[in-house]
């Protein structure tokens, strides 16, 4: 018992020392991910890494059925990916398995490991190590031999994994009869499935709509109703020239909400209203670099301010930028008057300054938006 109490020792000494190792190489995981997801237009929550803390990997090299935990141990380095749906989950890890040497062995979809009559704790686990190639670069070289664990799920998976981690071990062992406390964790947990798989099946209508969209402007048919999901597609393709000269920006900066009630009270209700507006002369909307916040109210008030500041504006903005104002000058739009009149403020840095975000345009990211 006391030699192996020292060998303990000398194990938790070992990893002291070893951890800044392991956490620069979760961090790099963590950042070769980040990236290909980024690269691949695939949305995700959110990415973290980790090294194992110490008093972790203590209990866990003390447990009898590791002979050799700096060798069995394959979780010192941690990364976990949490998808928004399980569709998203699957693709992410046909992305993620090329890039590392994947160990089938200790990988495992817990899933699958269920069955089809369980339910409780559902993820991807992988055990990897970097490729030969990238163990070739210096800066990798220092990670040769060096295990890592990549966990992937979605987010209703990953909240139920914090709240049974958390709370399920103080009901371990026997419970008095009348107490159906674990009766009601699977419960639980089988309700977060079904609604994660109703998520999954929203997400891919989503998706299909955004297709058929896509399709629709693509061959000019534009007899489809305002949305954020129609008004990209619509914006990406008519104003494709100037996105790619970098002056307008592809996101609706946390206002899609309120832009689509905008275009509404403005009495634009479909793509092919917008267009008629718009014409031909896209460049008469972008005198400089904007969003897509931006070029919306630019076609509403330079086609038609009084409408916009009478039906639409609504108090939801109160600063411009002078060079709109100067612009709008220029076409021979009387803006001092509605400046005057909606007690706008003149500022070099403001444009279109939002007085206030509902919480819907908070929550949701632009990739997330669907209406």
């Amino acid at each position: 018992m006391e030699n192996n109490e020292k060998n303990i020792d000398e194990i938790i000494k070992w990893y002291v020392n070893s951890r800044p190792t392991y956490k620069n190489l979760a961090n790099k995981v963590e950042s070769i991910i980040r990236e290909v997801l980024n690269s691949s237009g695939i949305s995700y929550y959110t990415i973290s890494s980790r090294a194992k803390d110490i008093e972790s990997f203590s209990k866990k090299a003390s447990k009898e059925k590791y002979k050799d935990p700096k060798s069995e141990i394959k979780d010192m380095a941690g990364i976990r990916v949490i998808m928004f749906v399980k569709s998203e989950v699957l693709q992410c890890c046909e992305i993620i398995k090329p890039l590392f040497n994947i160990d089938p062995d200790h990988s495992i979809d817990k899933t699958k490991e269920l069955g089809n009559d369980k339910v409780g704790y559902r993820s991807i686990h992988y055990v990897a190590k970097l490729t030969d190639e990238r163990l070739r670069l210096p800066e990798y070289n220092v990670f040769k031999d060096l295990n890592f664990e990549i966990q992937v799920r979605t987010i209703l998976e990953h909240a139920w994994a914090d709240i049974s981690h958390d709370r399920n071990y103080k009901f371990i062992g026997d419970l008095p009869t009348e107490n159906d406390i674990q009766r009601r964790f699977s419960l639980a947990a089988a309700t977060l499935e079904l609604v994660d798989r109703e998520f999954d099946n929203l997400a891919k209508e989503i998706n299909t709509y955004d297709k058929e969209v896509s399709y629709k402007v693509e061959n000019d048919d534009l007899n489809v109703l305002i949305n954020t999901t129609s008004l990209r597609n619509y914006l990406n393709n008519k104003f494709k020239e100037l996105i790619d000269k970098n002056l307008i920006e592809r996101t609706f900066n946390k206002g899609s909400k309120k832009i689509v009630s905008e275009l509404k009270l403005y009495r634009i209700s479909t793509l092919a209203d917008i267009d008629k507006i718009i014409g031909n002369d896209t460049h008469k909307f972008v005198y400089e670099p904007t969003n897509y916040i931006g070029l919306l109210r630019n076609i509403m008030m330079i086609n038609d301010i009084n409408l916009y500041f009478a039906k639409a504006w609504r108090n939801s903005w109160t600063g411009i930028d002078r060079k709109d104002v100067n612009y709008f000058s220029s076409l021979g739009i009387d803006i001092e008057t509605i400046i005057n009149t909606y007690n706008l403020i003149v500022d070099e840095n403001e444009k279109y300054y939002d007085k206030d975000y509902s919480f819907e345009d908070e929550f949701f990211s632009d990739d997330e938006e669907v209406n």
